[in-house]
């Protein structure tokens, strides 16, 4: 395989602009968890609704289907004795 100068050049911007996500995707981890941690809750938690909430604004009905799980859940335990109460979560 030979490679041009305009060819190496958008390899090497690839390169940069994938160094350059890994580093923002660092930040983000390190601000989930310091957002989590002045809420008092864990960062696998945080990530969760933020996930919900960027789910719901591009798609809608997420929050609905999420509800319709933990109410399929809830009857699921009642049907063996073991009623939980699954508070929401968001």
């Amino acid at each position: 395989m030979q490679v041009d100068a305009k060819t190496k050049e958008a390899i090497k911007d690839i390169i940069n602009r994938r160094i350059g996500i890994a580093s923002i995707q660092a930040q983000i981890k390190e601000d989930i968890q310091a957002v989590a941690e002045s809420l008092g809750v864990k960062a696998a938690y945080l990530t969760r609704v933020i996930t919900l909430v960027e789910k719901e604004r591009a798609k809608g009905d997420i929050l609905t289907g999420e509800r319709d799980i933990l109410e399929a859940a809830e009857i699921m335990l009642a049907e063996d004795g073991d009623r939980v109460e699954i508070p929401a979560t968001v």
